[in-house]
């Protein structure tokens, strides 16, 4: 067999490999944020949906200061898989746990941990994404990836639907801790990483702390000059922040507005998943032909077409029309919004570029959720139209965010 074939191969692999982390990391998102633990606490507990709020904002707090250090200290080390390996291993340990406790405050507690873990190793996992890929390909292989965790979203849920049926939530969130370690072991282990070695004898040297803060500071610098990169951030924040509020409160949604049962909610996010799976690998690759810009703005367009249908629309049949157009955006946003990061950010300085990135994931992730919890906790009497009015409120952030992501367009200031 031709070296070239070989070599091939061997790169179609690291790319699998590579993928599943989405995969594995999908089984926590569906499962633990979006679906059982919030549902554990609203319907088992009869805990306020606030309390929720409060918990994942509280984690994403603690991402936002550490990501974009921890990001610059990876690049200085040369090490973003040994950070992926850490955080992996507490999110899963923590998830497995939250399964063997019936207080509040240990699960929310132990949620906070697990969350931290989980969406710090997101960093570097998103920094590997080079080491399997070159920046023509980065659209296809990101389109990659989260097809994989759609995959992923599909069978987790298919494959824990009748444990939290029969067993109860607490058996779901043992599972998913297990499955979540299981998938990412071969990222862990067949993606190899490039050292950089002169960062490694900085190091050596004890220099470390100051070429760390060196590099933050350049980093800091870096995406502050560019044009470009504030925007796509800006737009980010919102963007996401409507991302996040939909992941965690949906299923709490649809069965205030729709009256939907847990089966149902179940079926309708796994026909969800299967148009964010097409949205993932159609967007990934128009990504590389018409530029992550342009498609990353389609999914402004469709997330506004999804909540205003979730306001209008007074018939249950046509919640699966919104079920689709959701799932469309959302595999269109993560695919588009993460090439377009890698697409613009010198490769020696991704580690921290997707720190600063994914603090504003996190920040949007504290903003959002809190946001949705004050409105629902004064519209809430009014039950199904105070949920209309919350969903309508952020209708807004998209628009605001889709005028930032316009200026993108632009290289330099106009």
């Amino acid at each position: 067999m031709p070296i070239f074939s070989i070599n091939r191969i061997s790169g179609h692999i690291r790319i699998v490999s590579w993928a599943l982390y989405d995969l594995a990391n999908q089984f926590f998102a569906v499962n633990i944020v979006s679906l059982y633990f919030v549902r554990w606490l609203t319907i088992e507990k009869k805990v306020p949906e606030i309390w929720y709020s409060l918990a994942f904002g509280v984690s994403m707090f603690f991402v936002a200061i550490l990501a974009p250090f921890l990001g610059a200290l990876s690049d200085a080390k040369g090490r973003h898989k040994t950070f992926l390996v850490y955080f992996t291993i507490l999110a899963a340990l923590c998830t497995v746990l939250m399964g063997f406790t019936n207080k509040v405050w240990v699960g929310l507690i132990l949620f906070v941990i697990a969350n931290f873990g989980c969406q710090e190793a997101v960093v570097f996992y998103n920094s590997l994404m080079l080491q399997v890929s070159s920046k023509e390909t980065i659209g296809y292989v990101s389109g990659i990836g989260r097809m994989f965790g759609y995959i992923g979203a599909v069978v987790a849920l298919m494959f824990t639907k009748p444990v939290a049926l029969e067993r109860g939530y607490s058996s779901v969130f043992i599972i998913t801790g297990v499955l979540f370690l299981l998938f990412a072991l071969p990222c862990m282990i067949v993606v190899k990483e490039i050292s950089l070695q002169n960062n490694l004898l900085y190091f050596t040297k004890g220099k470390g702390l100051r070429k760390v803060f060196k590099e933050f500071k350049e980093q800091f610098k870096f995406w502050k000059e560019n044009y470009r990169l504030v925007n796509f951030l800006k737009a980010s924040l919102l963007i996401f922040g409507v991302v996040n509020v939909l992941i965690l409160f949906m299923s709490v949604y649809v069965s205030e507005v729709f009256g939907l049962k847990e089966a149902e909610i179940i079926n309708l996010i796994i026909f969800s998943t299967f148009f964010a799976i097409l949205g993932s690998i159609v967007s990934g690759i128009l990504s590389d032909y018409f530029g992550c810009d342009k498609v990353f703005l389609s999914a402004f367009v469709f997330w506004v077409i999804a909540l205003m249908s979730g306001v209008l629309i007074t018939d249950s049949f046509w919640y699966w029309m919104i079920g689709a157009v959701s799932g469309l955006s959302l595999g269109i946003t993560w695919v588009a919004s993460r090439a377009f990061m890698a697409k613009i950010v010198p490769k020696e300085k991704i580690g921290g570029a997707f720190g600063i990135f994914n603090l504003i994931g996190y920040l949007s992730g504290i903003i959002g959720p809190l946001w949705w919890g004050v409105v629902v906790f004064y519209l809430k009497k009014w039950h199904g139209l105070g949920y209309r009015i919350a969903l309508f409120s952020l209708v807004p952030f998209l628009v605001i965010g889709s005028v930032f992501l316009l200026r993108t367009f632009y290289r330099e200031r106009p």
